[in-house]
């Protein structure tokens, strides 16, 4: 018996052996036999499909690998492919398709592997059968794991050449709803989703649709929509999640709707965008707002919240270019990549926001109007005590306006006139500006209390690393300018009108912050407790349904945080909460507009800019041009002599010369060339485009000027139709005759009286435009608009500009859309732009004598939506470089113009990014660099570009640098603010002139005072962006924007609106005075400082700044009719001129070669002297004393800084009217040094007129060794396995053991008795 259990034990050890053995040989057979697959893909499509699909794969006996060569991975080589038994490309539209076809496309020619290109148009495939692709495609593109068996069946049995039976494909509907506990089914009628969910439609219950890719549902990727669904349905809300497909029309609304109405309220959008212009036409049909949620596809939630960027630049186009064109709003990072998987599983957060926005607005769409709360915040600006503005927009009249149409549309509001406004909302100012303000708003009920304990308990709640910045920077909540320690509460500024509040935007600081750290050091400060308080109180005290940020523009999107795609805890979000925000904005600001969209989830309803006109001819100047006409009649003789005299005579009074710089002696030599070109100077003058007053939001200007917008919209056309020999003349008269030309009289018949037309027609079809134009100006939309976002529902999408650049940006009230960064430059801005640089290169080099060998650019977002990449290509041109389009009008890359074509030295330039530009042109950046790059590497006399690399990588190996970094360094030509940060401080710093340039006597030190500002631009801008993108954003030990500056002989901003010119914003002195003043600061001399006038893309122009800036006071500021229309603006007006003084300053601190001292006395003949007659003081005392006293210190404080050289009498005169304003009407100033200077000067003691002696500026040159790591690229290397040929010998050994032990059992055996 014990033999016998023996044998048996043994045999089983046998067998398993044997089993084990035969699992080992097919394990290793397997290894063998089995197929590699390589699956090539780029974004939208999710590497955690592949992710899903190796398993099926593996049992289907191959092995998959796949690449995303949009990814780390890149582009496989050939060699690489041919590795693998076949290439399946998973690209089959949009994005991805250009991905693969740029990376891939010419490779697969020489490819011999089999592979397939699975498509949307046709999938195709080399060395398989047709037949074989068009099946694996319908398994392929249907997805799910039924069809993905199938797909590898079939292609086992291809492999095989087995006839192995494979199921059918199970064939999807092309459009569906889809829901996670529907187990596969696919419902094509939402009457049928609905008696499956066995639920009815309710007014009172909320519908969102959730649109996304069915390639998620294919891949089994629903994760983050089976999320966004459970949190729809978990709020009370029902969800409907569909799949359309990208390019189709009218699938969403089918979906969405019964017995052909559409029934949703909101839809969410996953899918990325490449049917711009359908989705467009059928959200505008559908009238539903459409919120985006996007995956982050660079990495998992850690790595998106540590992202300085957030969405990459190659997404741009198609997660907001053309999404932001069809009216999606409020872009969110709702999920992110798994690494472990590949799958798309949601953030929280920013989910659950998405989620509640969408609720919101479907609650704002149920709300009866006279239960809807607004919050409607406006700006305190210009900086000053009691003034209230926004860009061209005259903020009194239009909220009045607004407030009218809120009593009309029946929600409870009480209606307030202008004056009553302007009383009430600058009286909400005086806690930014005095301490003891806060206890008389509470008693006065103009003031709310957010308690104390409400703030805490709410800032306790936000993440640690949002807190503690706020705490290090602004110490407790009690330090706080609008807490009140008496009563423990905040307060918080607002007027209660009804339902509605009115309130100011608070300062993104405290009133009693450290003033030199805010200006010179902060940079990227958090929100302060204040600011906080505010927007907390709104949301949950006030409990408003809306937030309004009435006009161009706040602060609240300009705050540190991510360039796009931002976190809701990060500043710009975190103040909003869920709250829908609605933006007013003007027409002609589209760059400045997706701001507000991108990093402040806001809806922007476009305004009308002012009105336009010619500027016409005024006093002298009318003299001065029939005196032209004369002279160029008359015979030598002496008539003529003093009519040329007489010419003289007044371009010298009139200082024309000094607005063109033209040297006298040049007069003398060539009468005939001086009087040519004052004659165009004159038609320069009165053809400029002058804005006439204000915009009004929701109301049309006066119907004179709104006509004259017509007559400029129409342009020379209509002027050469009219008058084809000498079409300008029609318009050179004095401006108050302009309406009795023959243009205006032709217009007003037949525009505006709409008298029928039976002439030319050429004129008649012009007429027509006209009419269509000035119904256009009616402004009837921009009310329609605003409210139907207030109802949470859609608002139609247009493209902006001023009207006479784009009529297509009218009618106004519509949802501002950027251009697409990936066409900058067009082909159309190419040619303009390369004309423009040419006639900028030959004007430098006739007046210097040769090409310059550096120039520098500032390029700003706001002129590249205007001008479409005409600056850009001047770049590009400059170095001797030219963009690469696609068919569609994408720039694909750059190619190099060769030397014997440029025909000129390459030109080295800088470029200057504003921050808005690097966030929203990164692509456009990634040439300029590669171009500076490629230049830097070119062997060829006259290269510019690539000397100056050499000589920079010298210097910076020399103090330290390791020889990559110094090389990359060197090669690098762009520079911008620190990621999150928006601006270089000096539209701060030079506002507040008592902190710089004030010696510890009392004098003034002119080098100390641009030495600190221009190292405060070079602080700011020293950001580099250079050839490697993984680098941006980096700041070295060493200032390398001050070593590429070094030797700028020009710099260049671009001028393309007809609205915007020198004095209207500060940012043209902050950045391109700040430009200058730098390289004063560096070279001791200021650059040619010059404007690329793109207002006419027909005729690109380069002038001078100085220039450009004179003609601006000459046509705007010192014109009567520019000033007549700015008046009837009444209190806005006055805030106008104040601006217009605080910016002439800026220039005049940053590049005081532009600005000279007689403009100063006329800005001071005009605005206080009442020069022209226009009543001026009266004016301002009636609308607005304290504008004209914070105007008169501006006056001063150029004299006292030395600037303006004023004699003692004028300083007196101004001081003294300084002093009664402030004594009548409380003007008060910060400025200490200001007020002991107003002092002496009342008395007309101890003054003298400022010298005019300009110190040079001394370089600096300081710099420390930097001590960073070397660069190293991957390199992308595939591991691949041999096959190995089957090891007999462990079976041979294992079998003679078997043996052994058999033989042995058997032995054993016959020798043990047997046992009863």
């Amino acid at each position: 018996m014990r033999g016998v259990l023996l044998l048996t034990r043994t045999t089983v050890m046998l067998v398993f052996g044997l089993l084990a053995l035969s699992l080992s040989m097919r394990v290793q057979a397997e290894t063998v036999q089995a197929k590699r697959l390589l699956f090539v893909a780029a974004a939208p499509v999710q590497a955690g499909k592949f992710e899903r699909l190796k398993p099926i794969a593996r049992d289907a006996g191959f092995s998959l690998e796949y690449r995303m060569i949009d990814g780390v991975d890149g582009n496989p080589n050939l060699a690489q492919l041919d590795s693998f038994d076949l290439v399946a490309i998973d690209a089959p539209y949009g994005a991805a398709l250009g991905a693969v076809q740029m990376g891939l496309g010419s490779a697969l020619d020489g490819l011999a592997t089999p592979w397939i290109w699975l498509r949307r148009d046709g999938s195709r495939g080399s060395d398989l059968p047709p037949a074989l692709i068009e099946e694996l495609d319908l398994y392929y593109t249907n997805g799910g794991v039924a069809n993905f068996n199938g797909f590898f069946c079939r292609l086992d049995a291809h492999f095989s050449r087995k006839a192995s039976p494979c199921p059918s494909p199970e064939i999807h509907p092309p459009a569906g709803i889809y829901h996670p506990q529907g187990n596969g089914r696919i419902f094509t009628r939402l009457d049928d989703y609905l008696e499956w969910k066995g639920v009815e439609l309710r007014t009172e219950v909320p519908v969102i649709g959730v649109l996304f890719h069915k390639a998620y549902m294919d891949s089994g990727l629903t994760g983050f929509v089976d999320d966004t669904v459970r949190r729809i349905e978990a709020a009370g809300a029902l969800a409907v999640p569909l799949y359309t497909t990208a390019m189709g029309n009218d699938e969403i609304t089918s979906l969405l709707g019964t017995s052909g109405t559409p029934r949703a309220d909101v839809l969410i959008n996953m899918q990325i965008m490449l049917n711009g212009s359908g989705r467009k036409a059928e959200f505008e049909r559908l009238g539903i707002p459409v919120l985006q949620a996007m995956p982050y596809r660079g990495g998992e939630q850690a790595d998106w919240e540590a992202d300085a960027v957030g969405l990459e630049a190659q997404d741009i186009p198609f997660y907001l270019a053309q999404p932001e064109y069809a009216g999606l709003i409020d872009p969110l990072f709702a999920a992110a990549t798994r690494k472990a998987d590949g799958d798309i599983v949601p953030i929280d957060r920013q989910l659950q926001a998405i989620v509640d926005k969408a609720l919101r607005l479907a609650h704002l769409q149920r709300l009866p109007a006279q239960e809807v709360r607004t919050a409607i915040m406006f700006y305190n600006y210009p900086p000053g005590e009691t003034n209230l503005g926004a860009s061209f927009l005259n903020v009194p009249r239009s909220l009045e306006t607004l407030l009218t149409a809120y009593a009309q549309r029946g929600y409870r509001v009480q209606e307030l006139d202008e004056q009553q406004l302007i009383n009430e909302l600058a009286r909400l100012l005086a806690p930014f500006y005095r301490a003891d303000a806060l206890e008389g708003l509470l008693i006065d009920d103009r003031g709310a209390p957010l308690s104390l304990a409400a703030y805490q308990s709410w800032f306790d709640n936000l993440p640690e690393r949002v807190r503690q910045p706020i705490l290090e920077r602004w110490g407790s909540p009690e330090d706080a300018s609008l807490f009140l320690p008496a009563r423990n509460v905040f307060v918080i500024p607002r007027l209660q009108l009804g339902k509605q509040v009115i309130m100011p935007q608070p300062p993104r600081g405290e009133r009693l912050d450290d003033r030199e750290k805010v200006l010179y050091h902060d940079t990227k400060s958090p929100p302060s407790h204040s600011y906080l308080a505010v927007y907390l109180w709104l949301r949950n005290e006030f409990a408003a349904d809306a937030l309004v940020h009435f006009g161009t523009h706040g602060s609240a999107e300009w705050q540190p945080g991510k360039e796009r795609g931002l976190d809701v805890v990060e500043a710009p979000y975190l103040v909003l909460g869920d709250l829908p925000v609605i933006y007013p904005y003007i027409v002609d600001n589209i760059g400045e507009a997706m701001q507000t969209k991108r990093r402040g989830r806001a809806v922007t309803i476009s305004h009308n800019t002012p009105a336009f006109g010619p500027a016409g001819l005024h006093g002298e100047l009318n003299e001065l041009h029939d005196l032209l006409h004369q002279w160029l009649s008359m015979t030598e003789g002496e008539v003529r002599t003093a009519t040329a005299n007489r010419i003289r005579e007044l371009t010298e009074r009139l200082k024309l010369d000094r607005d063109a710089a033209i040297d006298t002696a040049a007069i003398e030599s060539d009468f005939a060339a001086f009087i040519d070109f004052l004659h165009v100077q004159l038609h320069d003058i009165a053809l400029e485009q002058q804005p006439l007053g204000l915009a009004r939001f929701g109301m049309p200007a006066d119907e004179n000027v709104r006509l004259l917008t017509v007559q400029q919209m129409l342009g020379k056309p209509l002027l050469q139709a009219i008058a084809p020999d000498d079409p300008e003349e029609l318009l050179l008269v004095d401006y108050e005759s302009i309406q009795a030309t023959p243009v205006w009289q032709l217009l007003d018949r037949h525009v505006r009286q709409e008298q029928p037309w039976t002439g030319d027609p050429q004129v008649g079809a012009l007429l027509e435009r006209g009419r269509s134009y000035w119904r256009s100006l009616g402004n009837v939309s921009e009310l329609d608009g605003y409210f139907a976002a207030l109802q949470g529902r859609h608002v139609p999408t247009s493209y902006g500009g001023d009207p006479i650049k784009n009529p297509d940006s009218l009618p106004t009230g519509r949802n501002l859309y950027g251009f697409d960064p990936s066409r900058i430059p067009t082909p159309e801005a190419w040619e303009a732009g390369q004309l423009a640089a040419t006639r900028l290169l030959e004007q430098h080099r006739e007046k210097h004598g040769q090409y310059p060998s550096k120039m520098a650019f500032t390029l700003w977002s706001v002129e590249t939506m205007r001008h479409f990449g005409m600056l850009e290509a001047q770049v590009l041109a400059m170095m001797g470089f030219r963009p690469v389009w696609d068919s569609a009008g994408r720039v694909t890359g750059i190619e190099v113009v060769p030397a014997e074509e440029l025909q000129r030295p390459r030109i080295d330039v800088v470029v200057s990014a504003t921050g808005l530009y690097r966030d929203q042109f990164p692509q456009v950046m990634q040439w300029l660099a590669q171009a500076a790059d490629q230049a830097s590497a070119l062997d060829e006399p006259n290269n510019a570009i690539a000397a100056n690399s050499r000589r920079i990588e010298r210097t910076l190996r020399e103090i330290g640098l390791s020889p990559e970094d110094a090389s990359l360094a060197a090669r690098t030509r762009i520079f911008s603010s620190e990621s999150g940060a928006y601006s270089t401080g000096l539209e701060d710093a030079t506002l507040a002139s008592d902190s710089f340039g004030e010696a510890p006597n009392g004098d003034q030190d002119r080098i100390a005072g641009e030495q600190k500002l221009a190292s405060l631009y070079l602080d700011r801008m020293q950001f580099a962006y250079g050839p490697d993108p993984e680098r941006w954003g980096e700041k070295l030990d060493v200032n390398l924007y001050a070593e590429q500056l070094r030797g700028v002989e020009g710099a260049v901003l671009s001028r393309s609106s007809n609205l915007y010119g020198m004095l209207t914003t500060d940012d043209p002195f902050q950045y391109l005075g700040g430009l200058g003043l730098a390289v004063r600061h560096l070279d001791g001399k200021s650059p040619e400082l010059y404007i690329s006038n793109l207002r006419d893309a027909d005729n690109p122009r380069s002038e001078t700044a100085a220039g450009f800036l004179a003609r601006d006071l000459r046509t705007r500021y010192f014109h009567p009719g520019w000033i007549k229309a700015i008046q009837q603006e009444g209190y806005s007006g006055t805030l106008e001129v104040l601006g217009a003084a605080n910016n002439l300053w800026g220039w005049q601190v940053t590049a005081p070669e532009t600005v000279r001292t007689d403009q100063w006395d006329e800005f001071k003949a005009v605005y206080v002297d009442d020069k022209l007659g226009l009543g001026i003081n009266e004016w301002f005392e009636q609308n607005h004393p304290q504008a004209q006293a914070q105007m008169i210190e501006r006056l001063l404080e150029a004299a006292r800084k030395e600037y303006w050289q004023a004699d003692a009498q004028t300083l007196q005169q101004l001081a003294q009217r300084w002093q009664d304003l402030a004594e009548r009407h409380n003007a008060v100033s910060d400025n200490a040094k200001f007020g002991a200077y107003v002092e002496q000067a009342a008395t007309g003691f101890g003054l003298a007129a400022a010298s005019d002696a300009r110190p040079d500026a001394q370089a600096s040159a300081a710099s420390k060794a930097v001590d960073t790591q070397p660069v190293t690229g991957q390199k992308l290397e595939r591991q691949q396995a041999q096959p190995q040929p089957f090891d007999w010998a462990p079976l041979a050994v294992l079998l003679t053991i078997a043996a052994a032990l058999m033989a042995g059992i058997y032995n054993q055996g016959w020798r043990l008795p047997a046992r009863a």
